[in-house]
C-alpha cells in the first residue's frame, strides 16, 4: 500500500550557524499529485511513517547540518529531524538513519520550491 493518505511533504534542510533558527532555512513543499510516485514508494518501502523522532548528534559540528521532514497525512503528521546526517551515517550503523537518508536523497533531487 503506497501511503494513500499522504497529503503533503515539507522538507527543510541546510547548515545552521550559531544562533540560526531552523525555521529560517528554506523549505520545499510538495502537495498531493506533486508528490512523485517514487518518493511515495520510498516512504513506504523505508517505513518512514513509523520513524518519527529526532536522530543524530546536535553537537557534532558547527555549522550543524539540519534535515527536517514533515509528512502530513489526512489524520496525522509524522515529523523526522536529523542533526548532522553525514556524520551520523559515518559514525553509526543505525539502519533507521540509513532508511531516512535514502528517502531524503530522493527529495533532494526532485523538487519544487
Amino acid at each position: 500500500m503506497l501511503v494513500p493518505n499522504l497529503e503533503q511533504i515539507e522538507y527543510r534542510r541546510g547548515m545552521l550557524e550559531k544562533g540560526m533558527k531552523p525555521k529560517n532555512l528554506p523549505v520545499k513543499i510538495w502537495r498531493g499529485a506533486e508528490i512523485l510516485a517514487d518518493v511515495r514508494a520510498a516512504i513506504n518501502a523505508e517505513n518512514l511513517l513509523n520513524r518519527g523522532g529526532v536522530y543524530g548528534d546536535k553537537k557534532a559540528g558547527d555549522p550543524m547540518e539540519y534535515d527536517n521532514l514533515k509528512l502530513v497525512l489526512t489524520d496525522d503528521t509524522v515529523e523526522i529531524t536529523v542533526f548532522n546526517r553525514g556524520i551520523t551515517l559515518f559514525v553509526s550503523d543505525d539502519e533507521r538513519v540509513r532508511r531516512i537518508h535514502r528517502v531524503l536523497c530522493k527529495l533532494d533531487g526532485s523538487g519544487k520550491d
